[in-house]
């Protein structure tokens, strides 16, 4: 979505808040009905004396219905008049507070004008964003932070994401409200550019940004001399708010198999005036995961050596996968199968049906799904022989696998040999489809027999999973360093991280790229913002950009402690 699209459902929602509004002004203005007296209670029946008689009740048709008395409009005005008791006396209290009700009109008029201020705010806060939209990119100077694809050995890194910060000799690990953060970024000052921030802000030193692991806070340090990498004090929570791996594997079973940390990610920073080539591609113009897509439609066998294990940590999720989906899909079920279920109910139904019962199928339709269940009855039962031998073949790789772990060294060319023997394994998926000629009752049956390593987007058991795995684990070798893949595997990552790169790339001094509610240019700097990003492994809201400005007050101060933090919508 666009930021105009986005500015113009602002306006729609603001144009349904004035309609509620005022159907609730409506509802507390109308007359109010006035409330039902209630009855009076029963009195209760006196209670009989000893020995007392209680006459029989006469029966309604002998009870004479007596003449209805005639009262003079004379008497019933003085009758009227008579108090029925006398008034008790008053009695004084020091204060009386009687207050007399408003007219309804004066609470419609302050209601409307509370409307009307929240109408104006409403379009103050679009016409703001739109105003944003336009002047974005004019700024007279920006900074991306370009993530180094490959990173570069030969130089000292000086600006990174991720991984280990460099403090000032004898610093402790800086705490958000008594809890320690987690480590997002390090900015060298010397590289900015000395007109960005109006010229405001440090030019030595370097920025350390560390984030709340739960709530989001930020806290800015600025460090003086930076010393050596400081280890976290505490590993990464993979529970906590903002560790999210690309591929979705925050969110099912394969969380446990990603490595936990923030890849450490050396960045340029690449200063971008109007008129300048952007490094920073559209982050709405294509699928973060797209290579990921068009592998999982376009099929791929990760018997291909750019997708081999690399280390023992690879090869032994790669293991673990294969052995929890072959236990899932493949497991022996007792008692009768969906497809004798479904073959007995259609007997049923034919019976029914020639007994006099019509089915809305038909004779024919039903003979048709009869036919189709023995069929696929049959690709069943010879899937399931040629996957039980499948299955022992591959838990036997399994348990090799395992056993060499911790005993030997990991070399290349052990899994090559490992990922030939899977190869060599085929299995069988059998498929429904749908009648192209949509004759009733009829289905297409289809079995695809395929390599163990093989993916088909029509037969998906494992190998799509490992490949997520395997690119979460190579983006984190390949930020250490690069020499530790193959040359097919970099020919195949390298392209798929300078896309992700591209479109999750963070920036400085410029106007948020997402819409943030308190931002001003003119008092306001961006010191920082971060996309969510599948190269990073990390989130921030609903897949968006975690927003960190300063007042630019604070900025000339030097005052880091009150860093406005705010995740874009």
């Amino acid at each position: 979505m666009s930021q105009v699209q986005s500015a113009m459902l602002m306006l729609v929602a603001a144009t349904f808040a004035f309609v509620v509004i005022m159907y609730l002004l409506w509802r507390r203005t109308r007359p109010q009905p006035e409330p039902r007296a209630p009855r009076a209670p029963k009195m209760p029946r006196a209670p009989r004396e000893a020995g007392e008689s209680r006459l029989p009740r006469l029966p309604r048709r002998d009870r004479e219905v007596e003449a209805p008395v005639e009262i003079s409009a004379a008497r019933l005005a003085r009758i009227r008049a008579r108090p029925a008791f006398e008034p008790l006396p008053e009695v004084e209290t020091e204060t009386a507070y009687d207050p007399a009700p408003a007219p309804a009109a004066d609470y419609l008029v302050a209601d409307r004008e509370l409307v009307s201020q929240i109408l104006e705010q409403m379009v103050a806060q679009v016409g703001h964003e739109a105003e944003l939209v336009e002047r974005r990119g004019t700024e007279p100077v920006t900074v991306r932070l370009v993530p180094q694809i490959p990173p570069r050995k030969d130089e000292v890194v000086t600006s990174w994401l991720g991984g280990r910060p460099r403090l000032d000799a004898g610093a402790r690990w800086p705490e958000i409200r008594e809890v320690q953060g987690e480590f997002l970024a390090q900015i060298a000052c010397a590289h900015l550019p000395a007109d960005i921030w109006d010229g405001l802000g440090p030019r030595r030193g370097s920025l350390a940004f560390f984030i709340h692991p739960r709530d989001g806070d930020v806290a800015v340090v600025h460090v003086h001399e930076a010393g050596d990498p400081v280890d976290a004090p505490h590993p990464l929570d993979p529970g906590g708010s903002f560790f999210a791996p690309a591929g979705g594997l925050r969110f099912g079973d394969l969380m446990p198999f990603a490595r936990t940390a923030f890849p450490e990610w050396p960045v340029d920073l690449v200063a971008v005036r109007p008129g300048d080539a952007d490094p920073r591609a559209d982050d709405e113009a294509a699928d973060d995961d797209s290579v990921a897509y068009r592998l999982y439609r376009g099929g791929y066998d990760i018997a291909d050596p750019a997708f081999h294990p690399f280390d023992w940590s690879s090869m032994t999720a790669m293991v673990d996968i294969l052995a929890m989906r072959i236990e899932r899909f493949w497991k022996d079920v007792d008692g009768p199968s969906p497809i004798d279920t479904q073959l007995a109910s259609v007997e049923r139904r034919l019976a029914r049906h020639d007994a006099g019962d019509k089915d809305p199928l038909g004779r024919d339709g039903l003979v048709n799904m009869r036919t189709t269940l023995e069929e696929l009855a049959a690709a069943a039962a010879d899937a399931r022989a040629a996957n039980g031998e499948a299955r022992a073949r591959a838990e036997e790789i399994i348990a090799i696998v395992r056993d060499s772990a911790p005993k030997m060294a990991f070399s290349a060319s052990d899994a090559a040999a490992v990922m030939e023997a899977l190869r060599a394994i085929r299995w069988t998926k059998v498929n429904r489809k749908k009648d192209p000629q949509d004759r009733p009752g009829v289905e297409l049956i289809e079995s695809l027999t395929l390599p163990l390593t093989q993916h088909h987007p029509d037969a998906p058991l494992w190998v799509h999973d490992y490949q997520s795995i395997w690119f979460d684990h190579a983006k984190h070798a390949y930020a250490a360093n690069p020499d530790a893949l193959s040359d097919a595997a970099r020919t195949l990552l390298e392209p798929w991280l300078r896309g992700l790169a591209a479109r999750e790339m963070p920036s400085i001094g410029h106007i948020p790229f997402r819409y943030v509610h308190d931002y001003d240019e003119e008092l306001h700097a961006t010191l920082l913002e971060l996309p969510t990003s599948g190269l990073m492994s990390w989130i921030f809201g609903d897949m968006d950009h975690l927003v960190l400005t300063l007042r630019k007050a604070d900025l000339a101060a030097g005052r880091w402690d009150r860093p406005l933090v705010q995740v874009s919508n």
